[in-house]
């Protein structure tokens, strides 16, 4: 790889970070948890260290961390395709601003049937987080039944974890459990925000079991017949459920602010019924409820 072929933003990044004496692993673990895939950080790290590193202190690094990249550009250089370790998954559209993806083929048919399956007998009525006080409770704008299985509750939890994990390089101790949610005919969850607004006191429980929510991926388990999309409003995108696909957005500007053009939510289901699973991936270590 040449230094001079990656985007100027980066190649920036990367000079300052090594001027800073961030060393080799800092620096590949940054470009992880911003969204870039493990080979091409470690190969634009080294490319940039055998251009600016002084001798003999490529391997070294201060106690703090470099400044953390811009999640704005996770995917941003990747293939029009990933292969994880078990599963190839296609990339079928990338919006920049705000940083959305749609994944194709990230479950398997079977994968989706089973998470259906396992979920149907525990289902209770979906909650939110209160952000006054930080408990969940039962809202009218949110009126899916759910359940969830915890962080590595099973062989097939674990490997889509895994998979999550390889996808959008986000390590799997920083994800919350999987969430499922059945949605029926009519049910619906209106627009919201899935990051933590700190200026309301009940989010700072929540805060503390791992810092910020930095992304969201919906994953869906079935074809819904009508209805059922995920709509963006401050953009106007709809993105249909299709079984296997799943969609990823992350929640922060170029300039680090919370992305309110994330206001998201999960139009009413026309016909049929609707299956999702949600990830919720945070700054740090998740240590919450199922973690």
């Amino acid at each position: 790889m040449q230094f001079e072929n990656l985007a100027a933003d980066l190649q920036k990044w990367l000079k300052t970070s090594i001027e800073q004496g961030h060393g080799r692993d800092a620096l590949v673990q940054s470009m992880r948890t911003a969204g870039y895939q493990r080979n091409f950080a470690r190969d634009a790290v080294e490319a940039a260290l055998a251009k600016f590193a002084p001798a003999g202190a490529a391997g070294g690094a201060p106690q703090d961390e470099p400044a953390a990249l811009d999640t704005t550009t996770i995917l941003a250089q990747s293939p029009n395709a990933i292969e994880t370790s078990d599963r190839k998954v296609d990339i079928l559209f990338a919006l920049n601003a705000p940083r959305i993806v749609l994944f194709g083929g990230l479950l398997s048919d079977d994968e989706c049937d089973e998470l259906i399956a396992l979920s149907r007998r525990k289902l209770t009525r979906s909650s939110v987080v209160n952000a006054e006080t930080g408990t969940y409770d039962v809202h009218p704008d949110r009126t899916s039944s759910g359940t969830h299985f915890e962080r590595g509750e099973n062989e097939l939890v674990r490997r889509i974890e895994n998979r999550i994990a390889e996808l959008v390089s986000c390590p799997v101790e920083r994800g919350e459990p999987i969430q499922i949610l059945h949605y029926r005919p009519g049910a619906e969850y209106k627009p919201h925000f899935d990051f933590f607004d700190p200026s309301y006191p009940g989010n700072e429980k929540v805060l503390a079991m791992g810092g910020q929510r930095v992304a969201t991926l919906v994953m869906y388990l079935n074809d819904v017949i009508a209805g059922g999309s995920t709509v963006f409003p401050e953009i106007g995108l709809d993105v249909l459920p299709r079984k296997g696909n799943a969609v990823y957005f992350a929640y922060t500007t170029e300039d680090g602010q919370l992305d309110r053009r994330t206001l998201h939510g999960g139009s009413p289901v026309a016909e049929g019924e609707k299956w999702i699973a949600t990830k919720w991936l945070r700054q740090r270590d998740y240590g919450g409820p199922g973690g």
